[in-house]
């Protein structure tokens, strides 16, 4: 078969199965059904008279076949996502174009103290603002889909420049009215005691909860689950239960006494950290590259690099 009749959706299907480590986790991150990935893959992989999968214990691999493959698709991915944004450019007759992934809880940081000042140098300049989860965001940023980003987590993810900065520490966030308002600090074991409210699973605030609560020998069992902060923000107001995050993300709800952010005692929470991402392999416009200058700039000012 001629390397121009491989079909391009299920060469995509395996770069994601490679990416994230099996085909149901694929399956979710593409809102497909496993069951077609498997099909496609297989017929793919009987096209090509070569084993594309193999399974190393719970998880699945790219055999060497299904990472040229990967690889191949990976940089056609980018070189076209690279020329549409060269054509948008053209289209709409501007100074050029930056894919910008911000994770919710800094969205209205970056738009203040960043965004405002670039576009007073750049006013021209097309500026898609995306926001999500660290999990997709790498992804993104690996397939070229996203110039760079802000993303919050336990770790910098490996594979892409990586700038740290601490956010901590991690607060549990309640109703100006709730029992724990007036605490100092509150420890992992005195929170299992109240309503929780968590956040997705692949967000990076979630994954520190979670560490921090195994630490200590517990689950975390939330009574809500949300995939927006503003949501865990509505049901801490209304005083269903405790949100977490940063005191930064609900700075005016603290300035206005609408809520009450008190720290969790304990060595995860006060070592949170976000970070500036980019791929290593990227060139920046200008533009872009006085973007990122003042997304550094901010970040340095506002928390120390680690």
């Amino acid at each position: 078969m001629a390397m121009l009749l491989y079909p391009e959706k299920s060469i995509r299907y395996l770069y994601e199965v490679g990416n994230y480590g099996g085909i149901r986790r694929a399956a979710e991150a593409l809102d497909v059904d496993p069951a077609a990935i498997s099909r496609q893959l297989s017929q793919l992989a009987r096209e090509m008279q070569l084993p594309l999968l193999e399974r190393r214990g719970r998880n699945v691999v790219l055999t060497e076949a299904g990472k040229l493959l990967a690889e191949d698709y990976a940089h056609t991915h980018q070189r076209r996502s690279q020329l549409d944004r060269q054509l948008k450019d053209l289209r709409h007759k501007r100074g050029g174009s930056i894919k910008l992934r911000v994770g919710q809880g800094m969205v209205d940081e970056v738009v203040r103290h960043v965004l405002q000042p670039f576009s007073q140098t750049y006013p021209d300049v097309f500026i898609d603002i995306l926001s999500g989860d660290m999990q997709t965001t790498v992804s993104l940023i690996a397939k070229g889909d996203v110039d760079m980003a802000v993303g919050f987590g336990p770790i910098g993810p490996p594979g892409l420049k990586c700038l740290s900065f601490h956010r901590g520490p991690i607060c549990a966030v309640v109703h100006s009215q709730h029992p724990i308002a007036d605490f100092l600090q509150i420890e992992v074991a005195e929170l299992v005691n109240y309503s929780l409210i968590g956040m997705d699973k692949n967000f990076g605030i979630q994954s520190y909860m979670n560490a921090m609560f195994s630490q200590e020998g517990f689950i975390f069992s939330p009574a809500y689950s949300c995939n927006l902060f503003s949501s865990a923000i509505a049901l801490s107001q209304a005083g269903m239960g405790i949100a977490f995050m940063t005191a930064k993300v609900v700075e005016d709800d603290l300035i206005a006494k609408n809520l009450v952010a008190v720290p969790i005692h304990h060595r995860i929470a006060r070592e949170s950290q976000c970070h500036l991402l980019r791929s290593a392999d990227h060139r920046f416009t200008p533009a872009a590259q006085h973007l990122w200058q003042l997304l550094v700039a901010f970040f340095e000012g506002t928390a120390g690099a680690v």
